[in-house]
């Protein structure tokens, strides 16, 4: 298999660099625990020499994921890539994801900055418009004459009504270009360090006891982040449509055990091929979609429901490895 761009600069990155310096840690954690094992084992130090055994089957393990990483990302690479494999809506024309890296790049123009432009557009025509400039110089017209004033624009109700209603559609279009703008940035910090430096890190880590906790977060996050984020929004983004399998050939009647089985089974695919299985699921969801409840899924809960199941992942990934969650959770339950 070929691997993409970034997989050939992880893997001269890897060996050129990282591999090295992983493998001189897992030494020297072998080195230092042999001689805290001969030392248990002459003073028949029992819970040292546990611990000191621990210890080393930590390193062989630390040591065979080292060695193994570039299968390892080829394989989660692959896998990834054959979940997602298909276009997704961009603007005119839908855009072809093959890999991981396709993916990130998918979510961040189609589903990020193509919002952001028609937010923007809608915040330009807000600030610059004709019709916004007549409504607030008629809501500060002020009227009067021998110093009393007789009419204020403010004193119309509705007049108020749609200046405030201006004021905040601006400010929440601000608040969103903020956030989509830190998003598209996030991807790009994504895309660029969790397998050049979070994952090798951690591995590094994770070769010491002291800092096995803090290693073992970072290659969860690494893998969460670059592997299940992307393929978990791809996948919920209601614009993805996947690349269809070929068709598979009729079944023979020579392989059922009875007549009637090849029969039925003609039936259920003479089904599937028309439609009639789905046609009422695609009739009610067309019924249920419209601009507010799309916009509203796009923009808060799409992101936040693949960042949830991401986060079940790094939960699980980093109590595996022997790392603690709690106070990662915290933070990001604080955070959002």
């Amino acid at each position: 298999m070929i691997f993409p761009l970034l997989i050939s600069s992880f893997l001269d990155a890897w060996s050129s660099h990282w591999l090295p310096i992983t493998l001189l840690a897992v030494l020297t954690v072998v080195i230092f625990y042999n001689a805290f094992l001969m030392i248990a084992r002459a003073f028949g130090l029992r819970d040292l020499e546990r611990e000191a055994k621990s210890e080393l089957l930590q390193a062989a393990a630390t040591a065979l994921m080292a060695i193994f990483l570039i299968g390892i990302i080829n394989g989660a690479m692959t896998f990834s890539s054959g979940l997602i494999t298909g276009d997704l809506a961009c603007g005119e024309s839908p855009m072809p994801i093959h890999s991981v890296d396709d993916a990130i790049d998918a979510i961040r123009i189609c589903s990020i900055q193509e919002k952001a432009k028609q937010i923007a557009a809608v915040q330009d025509n807000i600030c610059t418009g004709a019709k916004t400039w007549a409504l607030f110089t008629g809501l500060n017209l002020d009227l009067g004459a021998f110093g009393i004033t007789f009419f204020k624009g403010n004193w119309i109700g509705s007049l108020y009504e749609k200046a405030e209603s201006t004021r905040i559609v601006n400010n929440l279009a601000t608040s969103l270009l903020v956030s989509l703008n830190a998003q598209s940035y996030l991807l790009l910090y994504i895309k660029a360090n969790m397998l050049n430096i979070f994952l090798p890190l951690g591995i590094i880590l994770r070769s010491f006891k002291f800092t096995r906790g803090p290693g073992a977060i970072f290659i969860g996050l690494a893998v969460g982040l670059y592997f299940i984020f992307p393929v978990i929004f791809v996948l919920l983004d209601p614009g993805f449509v996947p690349t269809t399998l070929p068709p598979s050939p009729p079944p023979s009647p020579n392989q059922y055990c009875y007549p009637t089985m090849g029969f039925a089974t003609t039936i259920f695919n003479t089904m599937e091929v028309s439609g009639a299985a789905t046609g009422m699921s695609a009739l009610s969801m067309s019924n249920l979609a419209n601009a507010l409840s799309r916009t509203y899924v796009s923009l808060i809960i799409h992101p936040l429901v693949s960042l949830f199941i991401t986060l079940i992942f790094v939960r699980y990934i980093v109590a595996i490895l022997g790392g603690d969650t709690a106070a990662l959770m915290k933070m990001v339950t604080k955070v959002i």
